[in-house]
């Protein structure tokens, strides 16, 4: 019924649709002025109405065409034509399907009368036939009379949107028979009582429900206090005074879980063979089981019936996490009357599902909380994690092996890297081959876990897996290290399993194949790091060298052919290094301007830019996929200091087939982190080496000017009369000296080898007598016990033992003792603060020591750095020390500081050539 063309063309388009789209044949029967309509709301719906009325599925009938055939309506003739049409119709279509308009009845070409007869045969005739028919009449076109009779005489209508199973229909023959009075006060009646039943069952299925909910959400109980609340719940409802809840162990036996109720053979705890049990009977049934009367059914002759005199029984089976639990079942020790109402079922079936849908959240929880405490323990090493996931799949899954299978090349073997129960020795390497499209060669190329109850029967049967291993049930999943696949993770067994995996199952292998491809990738990102920082610590390895092998690291670990460093220039970026090949860039090439390109992106960001496909993420405008076609693409800044440097950058001409991982970004940060530090050291060790140059430059200038005032000096002070007070020339020379000892001093300091200049035999203990001779401390004395010559700087070794010696008289006091020893092959100390460049063979070498102060272990290694004082110094200059370590470093003497044997301090020089040893 419409009253509108919207409502006619609501509820007619859809029932065209679904017969277009089940490959039906459609017939529209509308007035020749109304077709025009039709065919507009067709195509506004969306319909493609030229193929389907080029395919002939779908055709326009005019009234004259069908109900006026010869001028005038006749039923007989028209049920005969429907009959032929359909008939027609369903030789080449799946069905038939037909709209017809009832305008044309107002123009009194056929009476309602006729029409209802003609309604009545073709029910018969399409109850037999696969058709379906919609007859739409215009409430505006006839009078409430009419309406109401067509109401009468049709099972289903479709009004204001909805289609709705009519109460009041009467078949057209009872209509107008002539009991007609009678039946439709019989009908009446039915009607009144059939939905008075309707309501009730309505509001009683809305109390249970009520009822139902109350219990499964209260948050302050228990799991197992809600399942006694629901069998008490069941028994009320159902009207048996027993209930129970059973867990099947095994094939075998099950056990009671709870129950409720008087009998002493059904309570909680108690475990039973399965064997002609109803819960048998059950659980092989593919549904629930209702029975009112035990004798009716015939279950009195079984042994179940004797031990437990059930003569009621109305039972589910409860499935947990896609896996057979148990059995949820109410009954009785006496007969039941009732039928067993479906909204009685539908209860069970509810209560069952509960229950199931609760015990599998419960078994995902256990095993999610048992996999976390395995995984995020710190004192497991990964190999113990994996085997102890093993163990729980293994009993998750009723499989007896377990294995993590690594895939090196991808058209090789696969090799055992970690096994439970294949009877293979920890240091047995198992290598294997499954077939194409079988076990772990699916698995791999699959993205969802792949699993087979039984190989018997398939392709996978044949597979050398199943001939070698026996292995006869397998569930697998693909792992992987970052982007690239690295094996499987499976559990299998060399028995058939009597059911299929299940969902559950199925996500927790996942679950677990995804903590594993974690740690690989992890375990992967620490190697690499490992081999970023190896790199870049590595003094041996120019600048550059290291830059090389940092983009071939970044190729491998990136799987990714072309890696780049680029610098900042003024209208471009330069490539200063490159590791693999493009067609057209190489080192030195210059990319397009700074305004368009990829690493234009990442100088302006000063974040890492990656992306696995240029043209899917809309950067195909970019000039360097535009130009270059470079279509893959990942970079991260360099810098120097606060300024920008250039990038460091991996790419390809293809896609990647997945996105850059984080752990992926996170190595590629590491990266131009290093980078960035090597070229901040380069850049600072290129100003130091600078200014050390600017500094050698200047003590030389510095020197020099020095030294013609004091020659000067020294000659005009030789020069005075003798009469002149010898004390002043003394101290005037003596000023002299200090200042030309001063600047040989410095130009070691400043020059290092350079300034040393030639070698000569060098008498130690004629040098030390001379320089203590220069220290003014007549009360200290010097034991000079060394007798050994070496090669040297007579000049410079005097400065050193001058510098030595008076450091111990000062530290040391007016009346220290200060020894000169030898010291023999390999007797050095390794205190702290050894240095210089040492030999391959140690001669010898000599010692200072004294009985005063000492130096404190924790100014071992300052004493020796310029400028160095301490509160014991009076007025030094803090260069002595300094001049020491700076001249056995030139002679490539190993030094260090330590305690004497007095308690002063000993300063020992090794690695020592004598002339002798030459």
């Amino acid at each position: 019924m419409y009253e509108t063309t919207d409502e006619r063309f609501a509820a007619a388009v859809p029932l065209v649709r679904r017969g277009l789209e089940r490959g039906e044949r459609v017939m529209f029967i509308v007035d020749e002025t109304a077709e025009a309509e039709v065919r507009a709301a067709a195509r506004d719906a969306g319909l493609d109405l030229d193929t389907a009325l080029d395919s002939g599925a779908l055709s326009f009938h005019t009234v004259q065409e069908t109900y006026l055939r010869d001028g005038s309506f006749s039923p007989n003739e028209m049920v005969e034509f429907y009959a032929d049409v359909v008939a027609a119709a369903t030789e080449e279509y799946e069905a038939l399907r037909i709209v017809a308009g009832t305008t044309w009845l107002r123009d009194d070409t056929a009476t309602v009368e006729q029409f209802m007869e003609y309604e009545s045969k073709v029910n018969d005739l399409f109850a037999d036939e696969d058709c379906l028919a919609l007859c739409q009449y215009d409430r505006g076109q006839f009078g409430p009379e009419t309406i109401q009779n067509v109401i009468r005489t049709h099972p289903h209508l479709v009004y204001d949107g909805e289609v709705c199973h009519n109460f009041y229909y009467t078949p057209p023959e009872e209509f107008f028979g002539p009991e007609a009075p009678g039946s439709e006060n019989e009908r009446m009646l039915r009607t009144l009582r059939d939905r008075t039943v309707a309501e009730a069952t309505l509001r009683r299925r809305e109390r249970d429900q009520q009822r139902f909910y109350e219990i499964t959400s209260d948050a302050t109980r228990s799991f197992e206090e809600k399942i006694r609340r629901l069998l008490e719940f069941g028994t009320e409802r159902f009207d048996l005074e027993i209930g129970y809840f059973t867990r099947t162990d095994g094939d075998d036996t099950f056990t009671i879980v709870d129950a409720v109720g008087p009998s002493e053979q059904i309570r909680p705890g108690v475990t039973d063979s399965l064997c002609g049990t109803y819960c048998e009977k059950l659980l092989a049934s593919p549904g629930s089981i209702a029975v009112r009367d035990a004798a009716n059914a015939g279950w009195k002759d079984g042994p179940a019936y004797e031990r437990f005199g059930l003569d009621a029984y109305f039972g589910t089976t409860v499935h947990a996490g896609g896996e057979e639990y148990g059995t949820l079942c109410f009954a009785s020790e006496s007969p039941r009357e009732q039928q067993y109402t479906r909204g009685e079922r539908a209860f069970l079936d509810l209560i069952g599902q509960w229950m199931g849908n609760e015990l599998g959240r419960r078994q995902r929880e256990a095993f999610l909380r048992e996999s976390y405490e395995i995984t995020s323990d710190p004192n497991l090493s990964f190999e113990e994690k994996l085997e102890r996931l093993f163990e729980l799949g293994r009993e998750r899954f009723g499989l007896e092996m377990a294995g993590l299978n690594h895939l090196p090349s991808w058209d090789g073997e696969f090799r055992l890297e970690k096994g439970v129960g294949l009877g293979v020795g920890d240091d047995e390497e198992l290598w294997s081959e499954p077939g194409y499209g079988c076990f772990c060669r699916q698995t791999i190329e699959s993205e969802e876990p792949v699993s087979v109850a039984d190989v018997g029967g398939t392709d996978w049967a044949e597979d050398s897996i199943h001939r070698e291993f026996g292995l006869t049930s397998y569930l697998g999943t693909k792992v992987s290290s970052g982007t690239s696949p690295y094996g499987t993770l499976w559990f299998g067994s060399t028995e058939a399993r009597s059911r299929q995996f299940s969902d559950t199952e199925r996500t927790f292998i996942e679950l677990m194949g995804q903590w594993v491809s974690y740690e690989l990738e992890h375990r992967e990102h620490k190697q690499s790091q490992r081999e970023l920082y190896e790199i870049t610590a590595d003094n041996e390895l120019s600048t550059d060298e290291k830059f090389q092998r940092l983009l071939e690291l970044g190729c491998e670990h990136l799987d990714l052919p072309v890696g780049m460093v680029t610098r900042e220039r003024e209208e471009a970026f330069e490539i200063k290094q490159m590791h693999g090949s493009h067609p057209e860039l190489g080192e030195g090439s210059l990319t397009p301007p700074l305004t368009d390109n990829y690493c234009r992106k990442v100088v302006e960001t000063g974040s890492p830019v990656s992306v696995a496909d240029a043209e899917a993420a809309g950067w195909e405008g970019d000039a360097l996929y535009h130009e270059f076609g470079l279509a893959c693409y990942a970079g991260v800044q360099l810098t120097v200091g606060d300024d920008a440097y250039g990038t460091i950058c991996f790419t390809a001409l293809s896609p990647r087939d997945a996105s850059f991982t984080d752990a992926e970004q996170t190595f590629l940060e590491l990266m131009g982190q290093c980078m960035s530090y090597e070229l901040e050291r380069t850049h600072r060790e290129e100003e130091l080496e600078q200014k050390n140059g600017r500094l050698e430059n200047f003590a030389s200038m510095l020197a020099h000017e020095l030294r013609n005032p004091t020659m000067i000096g020294q000659i005009y002070s030789q020069q005075l009369p003798d009469e002149s007070e010898s004390e002043a020339v003394e101290y005037v020379t003596e000023a002299f000296d200090r200042i030309e000892d001063m600047v040989d001093v410095m130009l070691v300091l400043t020059r290092g080898r350079e300034a040393v200049g030639e070698r000569a035999p060098v008498d130690l203990s004629a040098v030390a007598e001379r320089a203590w001779a220069d220290v003014d401390a007549p009360d200290a004395e010097l034991r000079s016990e060394i007798d050994d010559v070496i090669e040297a700087d007579e000049t410079y070794v005097e400065h050193l033992f001058r510098n030595l010696l008076e450091n111990a008289v000062e530290h040391g006091g007016a009346d220290v003792t200060v020894t000169v020893g030898e010291l023999s092959d390999g007797s050095a100390s390794e205190a702290s603060g050894a240095s210089g460049a040492s030999t391959d063979e140690s001669v010898g070498g000599f010692y200072v020591a004294d009985d005063g102060s000492g130096i404190s272990a924790e100014d071992s290694d300052a004493v020796f750095e310029e400028g160095y004082t301490t509160s014991a110094d009076s007025g030094g200059s803090g260069i002595g020390l300094a001049f020491v370590r700076k001249l056995a470093a030139v002679y490539g003497w190993e030094y260090a500081v330590t305690e004497s044997e007095a308690g002063g301090a000993r300063f020992e020089f090794t690695s020592v050539r004598s002339v002798s040893g030459e």
